[in-house]
Parts: structure tokens; sequence; C-alpha cells
């Protein structure tokens, strides 16, 4: 590779990872803006829920044929045309007047954002050394993460200064702007595919057949609930709740777990490799899960810095989810990079359709038609960690599955 197409080749990861980072801000929105939409729209906690989670539906669907269509079309392609449909999904959701357009926006954006971290993986494989995979992957996360942490307190900042839409008008230009840079400056991927292995379902059917790629996507789903089911949606309002403090103030423990998560997926991939065992640094990370948001949420005799911190290590523990990508794609041949990493998310990503419905429904259970005086629905601490419980015992089962995974063996060039 000359000095001019590797600068090319990087400027193609840049823009996947840019994309990953839009896709991230405009997923977690609602978290921030729930309190705008419920005042707004008079609804409750469990269609703030599902509107977290109407996201989740196309975008797991999506996630193997993105795969396959990813590996058929290569990056440039697929990643135009996501960021492209991303935008226009933001601008409806800031433009909608009922329920439905939210619903319908957040559908778009669920469909178009499902192809970004595995576009960010494949195109790795096309252009460098798959042994640097796990670090491009953490470094996508990374990205990913930023992307949830512009998605919660700026965006909080933008919402309480110029209102929910022009929060979201802005998001939208933002994606409109890197179309139109992907469409200028990504490379097109080369073709490496042969013959044999350039039908539709022969990838598929090759990391189906691997019962450790279903654990893997099964411990995946459940260790990436601290951003899927918390992060994203639901910390902020328990944060508010639990010290009293302003919605921008209680954003800050969505950050935390992202700084957290982008931090632990770095430094989950150079600790498997530092002690040449992903099985051992997964068993430890997933320890540190469980321990750290048990903490948080359920300790009487914290501060509110101290349940940051807590957030903080939960959230770099968490960061090991990052590592069943590497150890997925070391299940197939090259030429099914995209299609391995698309099932994988598909079963990680399922968390979130699952678990941010799920804790509103159990909110509006144990709130039991509890009201204030103007007859709006009414959540207390005792509620929220009552709903949480549910991600403690996902925790302690990720915690089992850890110990059916094994270490990553790396296949000769």
């Amino acid at each position: 590779m000359n000095a001019k197409s590797s600068k090319g080749a990087f400027l193609s990861v840049v823009l996947c990872w840019m994309f990953y980072l839009f896709a991230y801000v405009i997923r977690v929105e609602p978290s921030v803006v729930a309190k705008s939409l419920m005042n707004e729209f008079g609804i409750t906690s469990s269609v703030i829920g599902f509107l977290g989670s109407i996201a989740y539906l196309p975008y797991v669907a999506m996630q193997i044929p993105c795969g396959v269509i990813t590996d058929k079309l290569g990056t440039k392609t697929v990643v135009l045309g996501s960021c492209a449909i991303c935008s226009i999904g933001a601008f409806i959701f800031g433009s909608a007047n009922s329920v439905l357009q939210l619903e319908i926006s957040r559908f778009l954006i669920g469909l178009s954002t499902a192809a970004a971290f595995l576009c960010c993986g494949k195109i790795a494989t096309e252009f460098f050394d798959k042994r640097k995979y796990a670090m491009f992957m953490g470094i996508a996360m990374c990205m990913g993460c930023l992307g949830g942490i512009a998605g919660s307190s700026p965006t909080a900042y933008l919402v309480a200064k110029f209102g929910w839409r022009i929060a979201t008008y802005v998001i939208a230009t933002f994606g409109f702007v890197l179309t139109l840079m992907v469409f200028s400056f990504m490379k097109k991927s080369p073709k490496v595919q042969t013959a044999e292995e350039t039908h539709i379902l022969t990838g598929l059917k090759v990391i189906a057949k691997q019962p450790r790629a279903w654990i893997l996507g099964f411990y995946g789903a459940m260790t990436y609930l601290p951003l899927s089911a918390l992060a994203e949606l639901w910390v902020v309002p328990f944060m508010e709740h639990r010290y009293g403090v302003s919605t921008t103030k209680a954003a800050i423990s969505s950050i935390i777990i992202f700084i957290g998560f982008a931090t632990g997926s770095v430094v989950a991939a150079w600790v498997a490799e530092k002690i040449n065992s992903y099985k051992k640094t997964v068993i430890m990370f997933t320890l540190g899960i469980a321990l750290a948001f048990g903490i948080a949420i359920y300790s009487d005799d914290i501060s509110y810095d101290v349940c940051l911190l807590m957030l903080f290590i939960g959230g770099t523990c968490a960061g090991t989810n990052n590592l069943v990508f590497p150890i997925a794609y070391d299940l197939v041949p090259p030429a099914y990079g995209g299609t391995s990493a698309g099932f994988t998310n598909a079963l990680v990503m399922s968390s979130g359709m699952l678990f941010q419905p799920l804790l509103g429904k159990i909110l509006d259970f144990v709130r039991n038609g509890l009201v204030d005086e103007a007859g709006a629905p009414v959540y207390n601490l005792t509620m929220y960690r009552s709903a949480f419980l549910a991600v403690l015992v996902a925790l302690c089962l990720a915690m089992i599955a850890s110990f059916f995974i094994n270490d990553l063996k790396h296949k000769d060039d």
C-alpha cells in the first residue's frame, strides 16, 4: 500500500468511525428529550421506552442482511446510503407533530444505522492487517461512545437553550455534511470474494453453525445493557430521582458510562493481548461490571460523585463487550467478516430492543397507576431500583456465559 492509498484507507476508516459516532448521537437522543416529549405529546415512560427501542427493531433485523450486503457491495456504498437515510430520519424526528411520526423517524434511524458498526470492522479488514482488528473495533466503539456523550449533555444543553426540535435539526445537518464527505472521500472496497464465496447465505451458514458464535452473542447482549438500557435511556431519570438533580446534571451519569465504555473497549483489547488470554480478560471484566453497577444502583451510602465513579468503573469493565467481535471474526474466513460482525451485532443489540421497553413496562407496573395532582405519572427511586434488578440479573448471566468463551486463535494471513 503506497502513501497515497494508505492515507485514503485511513480516511475511509475515519469516515466510518464518524458515521458510527453520528449514529449513536441520534440513537440516544430520546434519553435527553424524554421530558420534552412527555410534555408536548402527553406520553408515559412506556411510550418513551418504546420510542427508544423502536430503533432497535430494524437495527437488529438488518444486522445479518447488512453484513451480507456489505460483503457484496463494499463499505462505501453502504455507508453513503445509510448516512443519507439516517439524516433524513433525524430531520423527520425534529419536525414530527404526532407520536406516529416520531415512531416512523425512529424506525428509519434504526434501519439506516444498522450497518454503522459492522462497516467499521469490515473496512478495517479490507485495508489493514487483521491482527489490528480488535484495536480498530475498540477505537470504533470509542467513537460510538463519543457519540453517546455528544447525544447526552451537549444535546441536553442545546435542548435547554433552543428546544428539542432545533437540537435535532443541528444533528441532522451534521449527518448531511457527513454524507457529502463519504461521497467525496471514502475509498471503494477492494474485491476479495471468490466465486464460491459470493453466495448470499454461505457466510451466514458458516457463522450460524458455530455454537461459540451464539454464546458470544448472548454474552455481548448482556454486557451491552449498561449502554443500551442505562446510558442510552434510563440512567438519566434514575439519577434525577436519586439525587434530585437537574436533567443536565443527571445526563453526566450517561456520559460517565459512555466514557468508561470507550476507555474499556481499548483497555480490554490491550489487556487481552498483553496477558495472551481473551477468556481471562472477559471473566475479570465481567465480574467488575456486576459489582460496580450493583453498588451504583443499590447502595444507599454513596454520594453523587462516588456513584459516578462506580458507573465509570462499571462502564469501563463493560468495554470487554468489544472482544466478542474479534473472537467471532476468528470463526469465519475473512471474506465473511461483514456477515460475522452483523450476526454477532444482531445478538448484541437485541438487548436494547428487549430491555428498553421492558424497564419501562416494569416501571409502569410497580407505579401501579400512581399520578400527581395534574394526572402525570409519578416514579420514585424504589421503582427504578425494582426495574434495574432485571439488568443485574442479566449481568449475572453474562458472568456465567463468560466461562464458556474460548480464547481467540490468530489465523495465518
